[in-house]
């Protein structure tokens, strides 16, 4: 038989197994050349909106680069690690390692060629669907088209290029470092050498949980004892180092020690439920381990990516009723008036409403603390609130402080403006909010007219005035009017176009991210649970020499796939909450209905290659017995 036919009838043995990886190949290359494209298209590139799809395009493509090649290099580690006894048998009948690279070679090339002329083909027509997705979530009104970009052919085809020559490097690397005896016994290494539970173990999977809740807590504690901590810029990466490590650590020792202690309360009398999936884990488990913190980092990733990005979303009312609750809002007097002068020439019928407040030298009170202690701010702006009499003071404008200040109700504030007073605050208002030139996003303390004016100062005082339009037909006009006046004048239609626009790309890049993550991780745990699979055939066959069916075996395969798939799934939906749990305590606090729901659709989705995974595992079964 000559080399070409044992490589091509080892390429058709080999590319069922290839499916779920040509599946992700080809999808990941449709998005990387449709992203390219939007990058590219010179006929959306001439407007505003435009140049933000780009912008949008650009980052989703950089991105994209990154991790297709990381997962090629991942995907192609697993394949040829699986194939190991295969390239022992072929240098034991002759091949070389100069034969069996480039027998890869021809595969990989033949992959590649194939993924590329159907991605490009269809990225074509995904671009044009990419830019109606990103229009419609960014509220476009406008139609836009795009075309066949060369230049975006060229990058998809550089980045492909790139990806093989790393991944023949690899290939190369890998048989370089292997004799033949070390293939043939590498599949049938076990990894569990003792049954018994070592302190090794003990330590490491204590460890483990502790650096996984002294993350979530240091995540989470944002103003509490380890302010000085979270709020430097090490915290994020110590963050990430207690998470990652302590999940491997987690996956290492943690499970390890869970299986030998069930293992161990069983005194030996194991059912074949246990053989199929205890076993099969331990036989393997520091391979387990690093893969499974590959998939729960990638998934953490993805969901907090994908919970940011609604997160913002949701807040964006909050942060227009604070930046901009009227129509048109100006704080300079003389601008105001100059605006309301133009108003009025103009025959625009409006309303105005006029908000006046002082910021005071100092102020001391025992109703807000911060990390703990009591506040001394010199921003805390104080408003006049007719209805309150004496030394009543009510608290205002605290529904975006919720998550970060806590409140002490019916105690006192002294304030020092152009006198000193002290007040008693009584009330607490969550649902009123100011513009944020006056409250600058924090807590308003309003007191008695009386107490207002014998602190009152003229070099301390701001003020906000506010205009609402009769007819919304007028908003045109009126901006027109008010760029004239001021040209950083900005209304509350024009701030929901550009806070549409930009949650709209956020959402648009971080999706189709998200989507592109979702597929690498479930390919590689895919893939993983395939070779599992695969390497106990022989245990398989031995079962069922001895009675048991494919029914009996069924079950501890769930539990193995379940193994698999669940448990990275749990921890990187833990990462993923208290992620955005930090995340909301900065935003407006809202609900955390979103962020369940791209929880429980990441799951779905996540699940069903789990699902596709235990189809497979069971036909491999069936075939081998």
């Amino acid at each position: 038989m000559s080399f070409n036919h044992i490589t091509l009838k080892n390429f058709r043995q080999n590319i069922r197994h290839y499916g779920m990886f040509l599946f992700s190949l080809l999808i990941s290359i449709i998005l990387y050349f449709s992203f390219s494209t939007l990058k590219y298209a010179r006929s959306i590139n001439n407007s505003e909106s435009g140049g933000l799809i780009k912008n949008g395009a650009t980052i989703g493509s950089i991105t994209l680069f990154f991790i297709i090649i990381i997962f090629l290099m991942y995907a192609n580690h697993l394949f040829v690690k699986r194939r190991t006894r295969e390239f022992a048998l072929f240098q034991l009948i002759g091949l070389t390692r100069s034969n069996i690279l480039r027998m890869i070679c021809i595969e990989q090339l033949s992959i590649f060629v194939i993924t590329s002329v159907f991605g490009v083909i269809i990225g074509v027509f995904g671009s044009q669907l990419l830019l109606h997705v990103a229009a419609s979530l960014m509220k476009l009104k406008v139609h836009l088209s795009v075309s066949f970009e060369p230049q975006a052919l060229l990058v998809t085809l550089l980045m492909l290029l790139m990806a093989f020559i790393l991944i023949m490097f690899q290939n190369w690397l890998f048989l370089k470092r292997r004799s033949i005896l070390s293939m043939m016994k590498d599949s049938s290494k076990t990894e569990a050498t003792q049954s018994r539970i070592t302190v090794k173990e003990t330590i490491g999977g204590i460890l483990g949980i502790i650096m996984i809740a002294l993350g979530y807590y240091i995540a989470t504690e944002m103003f509490g004892v380890f302010k000085p901590l979270t709020l430097s810029m090490l915290s994020p990466f110590i963050i990430l180092f207690l998470t990652i490590v302590g999940a491997y650590l987690f996956f290492r020792s943690s499970v390890s020690f869970i299986f030998k202690t069930i293992r161990r309360a069983k005194n030996g009398r194991v059912s074949i439920t246990d053989v199929v999936s205890t076993s099969s884990i331990m036989h393997r488990m520091k391979k387990n381990a690093m893969s499974l913190t590959v998939i729960a980092v990638i998934s953490a990733i993805t969901v907090s990516t994908l919970c940011f990005a609604v997160i913002t979303y949701s807040s964006t009312d909050s942060y227009i009723q604070s930046s901009s609750p009227q129509d048109f809002n100006i704080e300079k007097t003389s601008t105001a008036n100059k605006f309301e002068h133009q108003l009025n020439q103009h025959h625009i019928p409006f309303s105005k409403v006029t908000y006046e407040s002082i910021t005071p030298k100092t102020v001391q009170d025992k109703v807000m603390s911060f990390n703990g202690k009591e506040n001394h701010s010199e921003v805390t702006p104080i408003m006049r609130n007719p209805k309150l009499k004496g030394k009543q003071a009510k608290l205002t404008n605290t529904k975006l402080a919720n998550g970060m200040i806590h409140f002490n109700m019916n105690n006192h504030i002294t304030v020092k403006g152009k006198s000193k007073q002290t007040v008693k605050v009584t009330e607490k208002d969550d649902d009123k909010v100011y513009p944020t030139s006056l409250s600058s996003a924090g807590p308003i303390i309003q007191v008695s007219p009386k107490v207002y004016h014998s602190l009152k100062e003229k070099k301390i005082t701001q003020h906000n005035y506010g205009y609402n339009l009769k007819h919304h037909s007028d908003v045109k006009k009126a901006e027109h009017i008010a760029h004239k006046v001021d040209p950083f004048i900005t209304s509350r239609d024009s701030l929901i176009k550009m806070m549409d626009m930009s949650n709209g790309i956020l959402m648009f890049v971080s999706s189709f991210l998200g989507l592109a993550f979702l597929i690498a991780a479930g390919c590689i745990i895919y893939i993983k649970q395939v070779d599992e699979t695969e390497d106990g055939i022989d245990n398989f066959k031995v079962l069922r020499r001895i009675g048991f069916t494919t029914t009996d075996m069924a079950k501890g395969l769930f539990l193995n796939i379940l193994f698999n798939f669940g448990l990275p799934l749990v921890i990187a939906l833990l990462h993923a909450f208290f992620a955005a749990y930090a995340f909301m305590k900065i935003m407006d606090p809202g609900t955390y209905k979103p962020v369940i729901i791209i929880m429980i659709i990441y799951a779905i989705v996540y699940f069903i290659f789990a699902f596709f995974a235990y189809l497979h595992s069971m036909r491999v079964i069936k075939h081998s017995i």
